[in-house]
């Protein structure tokens, strides 16, 4: 399952537990993976840990964050 983020980066679910999912964040050009979206137990609620040598404006990580709040909320999307 693929969510539309904004012009630049989509959302692409690839593990769901049946508790939690796991997103991976991507370019929609080249199709990078820009990071992932987790569940973090410690912190009780979703993270982003970002790829390596990944660069973000303020409107991809206002994107980010809105999803992941989505996440946050419902503690899943689907």
């Amino acid at each position: 399952m693929i969510i539309d983020g904004n012009k630049y980066i989509h959302f692409e679910l690839y593990h769901d537990t049946g508790k939690t999912q796991q997103w991976k964040v991507r370019n929609k050009t080249s199709i990078f993976c820009l990071g992932f979206i987790l569940w973090n137990g410690g912190w009780r609620q979703y993270t982003f840990c970002p790829s390596e040598n990944s660069e973000f404006n303020n409107g991809c990580l206002e994107t980010i964050i809105q999803f992941m709040n989505r996440l946050n909320k419902g503690k899943r999307i689907i």
